[in-house]
């Protein structure tokens, strides 16, 4: 599991938080997502697909914000 994190513009409500995190959980390879609107970021666990990364920054566009791509740790998983 990777975790990706995104800057996010756009998005200052709850609701656009909410909106964001219950659609995002949708798509297929994402684990977890959380908007942390304080720091205008996008927290993603995902199954380390580029092509989930794309999804999510596509389906952020296409209800009215931007996301970018700000980096990408590698995530431990508890044993």
């Amino acid at each position: 599991m990777e975790r990706a994190t995104f800057d996010l513009v756009g998005a200052t409500c709850t609701s656009c938080s909410i909106g964001i995190e219950h659609m995002g959980r949708r798509i297929k390879g994402v684990e977890d997502i959380y908007v942390d609107r304080q720091t205008g970021e996008i927290k993603m666990d995902f199954d380390g697909n580029p092509a989930t990364v794309e999804k999510i920054i596509t389906f952020v566009q296409a209800i009215g914000y931007d996301a970018q791509l700000k980096s990408e740790e590698p995530v431990t998983q508890d044993a």
